[in-house]
Order: C-alpha cells, then sequence, then structure tokens
C-alpha cells in the first residue's frame, strides 16, 4: 500500500513539472545605431630628401648646360648657362668621331643657375668640335676627380651636355712660313704665321738637321699674322734655322719653353719650317 501511494506521487509531480510555463530567455535589445568604422592607422610621410627611397612624387630636378659656337679667346672658352642641381664641374671634352674625347679644361660649378662661365682650356689640344659637360663633385669636394667619383651629371639616362663648335675661320691649320734671308740687326723675319689661339714663333738652331735650341721668340696673336720680326741670339745662330709654332698655355703673355708652352702641332706633326740664313753685316 505504501509503493503504490508513493509512486502515485511521483507521477503527480512530473506532470505538474511538465505543465508549468517555462521562463523565455532574456533577449537584448538592440542597439540604437551601428558602431562607427575605425579608421585604418596612417603613417608620417617621409621627408623630402627621403622620397627617392620611399617611391614619393617630387618635382624633377632639371641640369642643363648651354654654350654657343665661339672661339677661343685667350686659351679659354665661356659657357652662357649652367642648371646644376648640387655643386660639381662644367668640363670641357675634346670631340671624337662626334663623341666626347679627352678633358682640356675644367672649371667648379655652384649648385644652382651659374652664367657666362669661362673655362681655361688647352688650346693645342682642342679640336672644331667640343663638349661642354656637367660633371657632380663626389670625391673629394673642390678637387676635380675624372676619371674617378666627379662623374658625369645625368638628366635621367642622358648626360648633361651640348655640342660646340668653333668657327670655321678658326678651323685652319696653324701654319708657319719662312723665307731663306739674311740676319739683319740680330733679327730675322717670318713671311707668315696662322695661329688659332694666341701663341709663340720660336727660332730654334738646327742639330744633325733637327730643331736644337732656342735662340728667339715673338708673340703671335690669334689668327694670321704676317712680316714677324723675331730678334734672335745671333752668336748662336746656325746656317739653318726653325721657326716653330709654340702655343702660350702657362702664364699668359710669358715664354715658358721647356713648360708649359709646348709645340703646336698638326695631328701628329710639330709645325716648323726650316730656312736658310747668312750673316748681313
Amino acid at each position: 500500500m505504501n509503493r503504490l501511494v508513493l509512486s502515485v506521487a511521483v507521477a503527480l509531480a512530473a506532470l505538474l513539472a511538465a505543465c508549468a510555463p517555462q521562463a523565455a530567455p532574456p533577449t537584448q535589445a538592440p542597439p540604437n545605431q551601428a558602431p562607427a568604422a575605425q579608421a585604418p592607422p596612417t603613417e608620417a610621410p617621409p621627408p623630402m630628401d627621403d622620397y627617392s627611397r620611399a617611391g614619393g612624387d617630387v618635382a624633377p630636378t632639371t641640369a642643363s648646360v648651354e654654350i654657343g659656337d665661339q672661339p677661343i679667346v685667350d686659351g679659354a672658352v665661356t659657357v652662357s648657362k649652367i642648371q646644376a642641381a648640387v655643386d660639381g664641374w662644367i668640363v670641357i671634352h675634346t670631340g671624337a668621331e662626334g663623341k666626347p674625347g679627352p678633358v682640356i679644361g675644367y672649371a667648379p660649378v655652384s649648385a644652382g643657375e651659374s652664367s657666362d662661365v669661362s673655362v681655361t682650356i688647352d688650346a693645342a689640344q682642342a679640336t672644331a668640335m667640343m663638349f661642354a659637360m656637367l660633371h657632380v663633385d663626389e670625391g673629394v669636394k673642390g678637387t676635380y676627380e675624372f676619371p674617378g667619383a666627379d662623374a658625369p651629371a645625368k638628366d635621367g639616362d642622358a648626360i648633361v651636355m651640348q655640342a660646340f663648335n668653333q668657327p670655321e675661320a678658326m678651323m685652319t691649320a696653324p701654319s708657319v712660313v719662312a723665307e731663306d734671308q739674311s740676319i739683319v740687326e740680330d733679327s730675322v723675319t717670318i713671311a707668315s704665321a696662322y695661329m688659332a689661339v694666341p701663341g709663340w714663333v720660336v727660332i730654334h738652331t738646327a742639330v744633325d738637321g733637327k730643331p736644337g735650341p732656342v735662340i728667339g721668340y715673338a708673340p703671335l696673336p690669334q689668327g694670321e699674322s704676317k712680316d714677324v720680326r723675331v730678334e734672335i741670339d745671333e752668336s748662336d745662330a746656325t746656317t739653318t734655322l726653325f721657326a716653330m709654332l709654340h702655343v702660350d698655355a702657362g702664364v699668359v703673355g710669358t715664354y715658358e719653353f721647356p713648360g708649359a708652352d709646348a709645340p703646336v702641332k698638326d695631328g701628329d706633326a710639330i709645325v716648323m719650317v726650316p730656312f736658310s740664313t747668312e750673316y748681313q753685316y
């Protein structure tokens, strides 16, 4: 009897539990608005001098050289205008088959614009066409080093340079003409001489049929000269003398040979002419 009462009580409790209302799970009210989108973090821009490495955009710096056709005056040429991004050099190259050849002169230039820059050159090595080329000063500052650190400046992939010519009149080959003559008042007369640049006509004695010691000289201007009188040391004169052209490449107006004032060459040949002499008393 007791077992029957217990079973009925358990069954009744289970029935009541099943019929009881279930509490709804708590619900969360939706937010009034969506959260604001977060911007990605930004990086500070690189400094201006870092743009080449960072890949940024900068205004290009244009380097340039402007020079016109001109004669060589007092052993120098003048470059009309130079635009340089950094300190450097304006360098004069000879022309070789239409391309820049050896260097025959240079002058320093500062970053920015320069005008009417005079460049002293080795006039004896000048060619009909030459090149004015911009070089950087990357090595020892103020010391020209090329070949070496002071390489040609470039604008993009192009070397910054401009070709120029000596006028046609300046392309005449150097020459000297002397006739057989008597030595008069310790001097000889050179019939004519042509120099592309200022220089000297120099009288050499003859030794074994070749030019020997110098016994006299006279200055020559650029261009053609006629009937040039040259005082000589008559006591050292030989019956054959040589009239030879020399450049004035050192101190202007001072004859320096042996030294800077070397003989003028036309190609590989020294410009000179032998002539015979006799004394006239």
